[in-house]
Order: C-alpha cells, then sequence, then structure tokens
C-alpha cells in the first residue's frame, strides 16, 4: 500500500473497485499552460496497492525526482498509454479540448481497456469510458499523481529534443512556458513552428508584425475566414491589454459557438468578434438569432466547467481593418442581456 505519511493514496482507486470496476486507470496532462510545444496526456494502469517510491504530483517534484518516479511507474505499470497533440491543433481545436483529445488518444493506447478511469480536473465529454473526474487529483489518486509524472516527463523530453532543433529558444530550459527568458527570445526571434499562434504573447506579437507590414500575410485582404481570424487575434490582444484573462478562443459545440470566453475581474465574458473592411456597423450583424445561439453555448461552456452561479457579460468587440492595414479596436461591453 502506497502512503504519503498517513494519507492513503489508494482511497478513490478502493472506491471503485468496491463498484465492481477492477481495471481502473489514472489520466493526467501537461502543458496546457507554455506558447510553444504539444500538450501531452497520460493514463497510467497500477497494479492495486502496488509500491512506487517518491510518487506524488508531478508540479512539487524537481526534474530529477520525476525521472526516477517514471523509471519506477514504468517498472511497476500493467501498462500505460500517451496522447500527444501539436501546437497546430491546439490552434485549431483551442487548448481545452486540445486536452481532451489528447486524454482520449492515451486511454486508447493502453494496452487493456479500463471499464474506469479516475481524471484531473473537471469531467471530459465524450469520454470512450466511465470516469470519475477529482479537481486536484494528482494530490488525491495515486494513478493520477503517476499519470501527471508519465505526462510531465514525457512532455519535457519532447522538448529537449525540440531544443536541439530550435536552440535560440531555449526550449530545454523552460519547455515553452512564459519565462522572462522565453518571452524575451521570442521577442528577438519571432515565433517558430513549435509556438502556439492563439496564445499571447504570440497572438499579439504576430498581430504587431503584421500590422507593421501594412496588413498583409495574417490579415489577408480578402477571405472571409482570414479576416475572422485576423479579427480574433487582434481582439484578444486588445482585452489582454485591459488586464483581462483569455480563457479560450473559438469555443463550439452544438448550441453554438463563442469567438473568446474571457474574464473581466470576476465576470465571466462571452465575447462575439465582428471583423470588418470598409464602413460597415460591425455590431448590427449580431441579430437577435445571433444572439440566441451565443447564449446557449454560453450556457453549455458554463455546465461544462461546472461553474453554476457566477457572474457572466455578453460583450462584442468590432475591429475595423482600414486601407492602411491598421486595426481599430471597439469593445461594446454588456452588449445585450440573456433573453433579449
Amino acid at each position: 500500500m502506497v502512503k504519503k505519511g498517513d494519507k492513503d493514496w489508494w482511497v478513490e482507486e478502493r472506491a471503485a473497485r468496491e463498484r465492481g470496476f477492477r481495471v481502473i486507470a489514472g489520466i493526467d496532462e501537461a502543458g496546457r499552460g507554455p506558447l510553444a510545444g504539444p500538450v501531452v496526456a497520460a493514463a497510467v494502469l497500477l497494479p492495486f496497492g502496488c509500491e512506487i517510491r517518491g510518487v506524488r504530483d508531478s508540479k512539487t517534484m524537481t526534474p530529477e525526482q520525476r525521472e526516477r518516479a517514471y523509471e519506477g511507474i514504468t517498472n511497476v505499470a500493467e501498462g500505460f498509454g500517451v496522447g500527444i497533440v501539436e501546437a497546430t491543433d491546439v490552434d485549431r481545436l483551442n487548448i481545452l479540448r486540445a486536452t481532451h483529445h489528447a486524454m482520449r488518444i492515451a486511454v486508447e493506447a493502453l494496452p487493456n481497456r479500463p471499464d474506469f478511469v479516475l481524471i484531473d480536473g473537471l469531467p471530459v465529454h465524450p469520454f470512450p469510458v466511465l470516469q470519475r473526474a477529482l479537481v486536484k487529483g494528482d494530490g488525491r489518486s495515486i494513478s493520477i499523481a503517476a499519470a501527471s509524472i508519465i505526462a510531465k516527463v514525457t512532455r519535457d523530453r519532447i522538448m529537449a529534443d525540440h531544443d536541439a532543433r530550435y536552440p535560440e529558444y531555449g526550449f530545454a530550459r523552460h519547455k515553452g512556458y512564459p519565462t522572462p527568458d522565453h518571452l524575451e527570445l521570442l521577442r528577438n526571434h519571432g515565433p517558430c513552428p513549435l509556438h502556439r499562434r492563439t496564445f499571447a504573447p504570440v497572438a499579439e506579437l504576430l498581430a504587431r508584425e503584421n500590422l507593421a507590414e501594412g496588413g498583409t500575410g495574417l490579415f489577408a485582404t480578402d477571405g472571409r475566414r482570414e479576416l475572422g481570424e485576423s479579427g480574433e487575434i487582434v481582439a484578444c490582444a486588445h482585452l489582454r491589454r485591459l488586464g483581462w484573462e483569455v480563457l479560450t478562443t473559438r469555443y463550439h459545440c452544438r448550441e453554438g459557438e463563442v469567438d473568446i470566453i474571457a474574464r473581466d475581474g470576476p465576470t465571466h465574458c462571452f465575447v462575439e468578434v465582428k471583423a470588418r473592411r470598409g464602413r460597415a456597423a460591425p455590431a448590427e450583424a449580431v441579430d437577435s438569432r445571433k444572439r440566441a445561439r451565443l447564449v446557449a453555448a454560453a450556457e453549455a461552456w458554463l455546465y461544462e466547467h461546472e461553474l453554476g452561479e457566477v457572474d457572466c457579460r455578453f460583450d462584442i468587440v468590432e475591429v475595423h481593418f482600414g486601407s492602411d492595414g491598421n486595426a481599430r479596436v471597439n469593445l461594446l461591453m454588456a452588449a445585450f442581456a440573456a433573453g433579449e
């Protein structure tokens, strides 16, 4: 039995076994916060009650401790699987969906299909196996803690390999996280193919570079999709300069979609971005049908993240691209209310 002091690290696995489950996997991820590189998830099957020295939440461990624990886990585990989603797909899916996708890949990579999984954080939907989500699960479940170590060590090794390909960015040191060192190197060299284009300050750097070049490249002169993506990048950069925390972009669900979900202090803001050239009034395009879909998508996101009574607001960001290549931004706060 593995314990940390008087703490029973097997309590969640034991509870699952008492419900009749026998093949129980822990799942965790690494790499949601970096500006570069993949997000990596791991799924681990441990023999019930096995002893593994030094296993705990990977964030509390040194790199050397994680490497030793990694060897102990892989020597004892009945199996483990890894899911890797690259930066380009993080940009395409958004980080939350990319993380969930990596988790599904990891569980499918296991040699034995589990009949129950313990997942760090909030529930993942859809998921191919029955699940129990545990907030801060890497400090509550030995299986999740083991998965956190496998995911973290795997990702660190990937970033060390990338350091050889892009030595000017120092990926072996900071692993893509937004450290002062990384931010300075990013400003000096610009983004490389590993950087996540939808993450600030990468998006802001790209926006400044393209606007300085007269609106070429990212801010294309034609193409509705390119114009919309350019508007979202400019809008995100503007909101971050205001001190907002951008939680996700391009959130899609069956009910609808939201261009940007952000926090303005304690308020969750669901933002529609309207980018235009010429003299059109962008906000006029957000009609009653569009508003209803925005509200429905916002409700789905709140439910997905288990957020009940929270302060919410629906905003519109107008981005007008002039012929000079400059973007002018107009933020309409509380542009409409649910039910309007």
